[in-house]
C-alpha cells in the first residue's frame, strides 16, 4: 500500500510540475548502505523512497523544484546522515520518552523537519520538529496517512503553483482536509 501511495504522490506532483520527478534523480547505487549506516532496521518509508529516487539536494539550482510539500524538500540520500545529526542536536535537547526513534524525511532551510517516528508502543508515525520549539508534534498516526493526506491535497487543489511557479497551498483548506483524514490530531485544527 505504501509503495502505491508513494507512486501516486510522484504522479500527482509531476502532473503539477512536469520536471519534479526528474529533479528527484535516479536511486543512488549505495542507497541501502547509506540507510543501514543510519539505522540497521530502516523503516519501509525510507526503503520505498530511496529505492526509487535520491531526493532533493539542499543547494538545488531550480528552486521551484525544491518542494516535496510546500516549504520542505525530500532530503537527498547523500545528505541524510548530515540532517540526522542536525536533528539529533535539536531533539536531544528535549525530553520525550514516548518516541523511541526519529529519522528526518523532509527538511527546510531553517532545519525544521518532518520525521518518521517510532513510538514507544511500536506505532510508526509522522511528526514535525521545529528548530526553535524542539518538541515533536504528531502530524499523522501512520506513514500511510501521511501520503494519503498529501495525495488528497494534490487531488483537491490544496497545492497549486504560485505566479512564479513555486509550490504553494491554501492554508484553510489544508487544515480542513488534513483534519478530516487525520481525525483527533491536534496539528490540523490548531
Amino acid at each position: 500500500m505504501l509503495n502505491d501511495l508513494f507512486d501516486e504522490f510522484i504522479a500527482l506532483s509531476t502532473k503539477l510540475r512536469k520536471e519534479y520527478h526528474k529533479s528527484l534523480g535516479e536511486k543512488s547505487s549505495n542507497w541501502e548502505e547509506i540507510l543501514r549506516s543510519i539505522d540497521t532496521d530502516m523503516p519501509s518509508l525510507f526503503q520505498i523512497t530511496y529505492s526509487k529516487v535520491s531526493g532533493t539536494r539542499r543547494d538545488i539550482q531550480k528552486q521551484e523544484l525544491m518542494d516535496f510539500i510546500p516549504g520542505y524538500r525530500l532530503i537527498h540520500i547523500s545528505e541524510l546522515n548530515y540532517e540526522k545529526n542536525t536533528l539529533n542536536k535539536i531533539y536531544n535537547q528535549c525530553n520525550n520518552d514516548k518516541i523511541q526513534k526519529l529519522i528526518p524525511y523532509l527538511a527546510n532551510y531553517a532545519s525544521d523537519f518532518i520525521c518518521y517516528g517510532k513510538m514507544a508502543d511500536g506505532r510508526d508515525v509522522v511528526v514535525s520538529i521545529m528548530h526553535d520549539e524542539q518538541q515533536p508534534i504528531l502530524m499523522h498516526e501512520s506513514i500511510e496517512k501521511f501520503y494519503e493526506t498529501i495525495c488528497e491535497f494534490y487531488k483537491d487543489n490544496v497545492y497549486f503553483l504560485d505566479a512564479d511557479g513555486y509550490l504553494d497551498y491554501d492554508y484553510k483548506r489544508e487544515g480542513k482536509i488534513g483534519a478530516k483524514i487525520n481525525e483527533n490530531i491536534n496539528y490540523w485544527t490548531e
